[in-house]
């Protein structure tokens, strides 16, 4: 994604970047009808807003138009109207992929400011209507620690399908291993017209899953306050309840509009309270809170 040759498809003509950018077209002559079953349609809605909707988005995805998906993310960004500047960038939810723990980092690193050099930017900056963009991701810039890590791991091309609501652009992205086969024009055309199933839904599971309590969230929120406390760690009220947010999952925007902050100032907060707890991210905070205590006679040993 960092540094890598985009090509938008909102219509049947694509023009396809290489290495120097420069472009040539191809036009798609037919479109497979984009189908999907009662009961897969069934068991989509029903998953929204839980922890079992990536994964059979991402299954059905494979089983309909890209048996090769080896990987996919869905991200949310935040800008005040189009053509405007992105402030904030979330994570919805990732599924497939070889290295889970190595994927959450990744994304940790993207959303803490690499995203500000993700060619897809201007395609978000820009989105009204829902469109696909695709990347080869070649000549990935190794810049930044992101994208040191996305050259160091396996995936190849990906389909991102980009769509608009309010001051939210939504992204969906499937990635190929890198080195198998390129996607087809049918396979872009394909994806193109499930964009207008797919955006919608994953709009409707942000929307719920921010509305659904988590049964592990009172149990997390209990050890950070007793982490916290045996730490001797000095949080302001504001550095405490952004990490409580945090821990039960809220996006920054949400986090921003629920503290009457900007969401820099969110990331502020937050920056300064990872820093007093001796932590590196967010993955690092959630570790914080769950790693047992060392008994106390066992500390001057």
């Amino acid at each position: 994604m960092t540094a890598a040759s985009r090509r938008a498809a909102g219509a049947p003509s694509y023009a396809k970047h290489g290495r120097h950018g420069r472009p040539f077209a191809k036009t798609v002559s037919t479109m497979s009808p984009a189908h999907i079953s009662l009961n897969n349609a069934g068991d989509l809605v029903a998953s929204l807003g839980s922890p079992q909707f990536p994964a059979r988005l991402w299954a059905w995805l494979r089983e309909t138009v890209d048996p090769q998906s080896h990987y996919s993310v869905a991200t949310r960004y935040r800008r005040d109207a189009p053509s405007q500047s992105v402030d904030s960038v979330d994570v919805l939810f990732f599924a497939g992929g070889d290295d889970p723990d190595g994927t959450r980092h990744a994304l940790d690193l993207y959303t803490q400011g690499d995203w500000r050099t993700d060619t897809l930017l201007p395609h978000i900056e820009r989105a009204t209507d829902s469109q696909l963009v695709f990347s080869c991701n070649e000549d990935i810039d190794t810049a930044t620690e992101y994208g040191r890590q996305f050259a160091l791991g396996e995936l190849g091309e990906d389909c991102t399908l980009i769509g608009s609501e309010r001051d939210y652009v939504y992204a969906f992205s499937l990635f190929r291993r890198r080195g198998q086969p390129s996607y087809t024009l049918a396979e872009l055309a394909l994806l193109r017209q499930l964009g207008d199933f797919v955006l919608p839904l994953l709009i409707q599971h942000a929307r719920l899953a921010r509305l659904t309590p988590r049964s592990d969230d009172g149990a997390l929120l209990q050890r950070f306050e007793q982490h916290l406390s045996a730490s001797g760690a000095a949080l302001s009220q504001r550095e405490r309840l952004v990490c409580r947010a945090v821990l039960q999952g809220q996006p920054v925007p949400q986090i921003a509009d629920t503290l009457a902050l900007k969401p820099s100032s969110v990331r502020t907060y937050l920056g300064r309270a990872l820093a007093k707890l001796g932590v590196a991210n967010r993955a690092g905070l959630f570790a914080w809170c769950v790693t047992e205590e060392e008994p106390p006679e066992d500390r001057g040993q």
